[in-house]
């Protein structure tokens, strides 16, 4: 056990501050049960963080006091993401928070996946859900804004775009590549996609 758990702390040092890593990344040191025991030891000493069960972190060290940094949910579900080799998308409210259209922050995040739906419960009481959808033609935007555009427009409805809003929205899709706008127009709903190009060229 001493040996396996020095192992899976020198692998851990290796890794940049800030790094989230699960328990079968350390497969090759160890059986699953045992590398289990040496996360949860070095969690105890505090060398390691446990944002969720099964997810540890290397955390980032505070700069103006003594202290770690939990990584953010965002970067959990990223890594989560990664590791399973799924395509995952901020959906609704989430992107409408992302970009600047609603002022009110989320304690729980919605992703859409082409994985399978799950939920992570974080140590914080925050939640990601992940939710399964068949609209795979969703992950076929090239480019991000617009893919956050279109889904913080799907969840706002029309109604809901006042002048503001629009405004917001024009500046986001300004800073989109023309080649790149005109390639992804045609992936959201019609309805969306009129709103979008109406936006654009005004």
């Amino acid at each position: 056990m001493i040996g396996i758990k020095t192992l899976v702390l020198e692998k851990i040092r290796k890794m940049p501050r800030g790094s989230i890593f699960f328990i079968d990344d350390f497969i090759e040191l160890g059986s699953l049960g045992s590398v289990r025991l040496a996360l949860m030891e070095l969690k105890k000493e505090g060398l390691i963080l446990r944002p969720a069960r099964g997810i540890y972190c290397y955390p980032k060290i505070h700069t103006e006091y003594s202290g770690f940094i939990m990584p953010t949910a965002e970067s959990i579900a990223d890594a989560l993401a990664a590791k399973e080799r799924v395509r995952i998308i901020p959906y609704g409210d989430q992107a409408a928070y992302k970009l600047g259209l609603s002022g009110l922050q989320l304690s729980n995040l919605k992703y859409l996946t082409d994985g399978p739906s799950r939920v992570i419960n974080l140590a914080e009481g925050k939640k990601i859900f992940f939710n399964h959808t068949s609209e795979v033609k969703m992950f076929d935007f090239c480019n991000d804004t617009m893919q956050m555009v279109s889904s913080a427009i799907r969840v706002l409805t029309e109604e809901c775009l006042d002048a503001e809003k629009k405004r917001t929205i024009h500046k986001h899709l300004r800073s989109v590549p023309d080649d790149e706008f005109m390639k992804d127009i045609t992936i959201p709903p019609a309805w969306v996609g009129e709103i979008m190009l109406d936006i654009w060229n005004n």
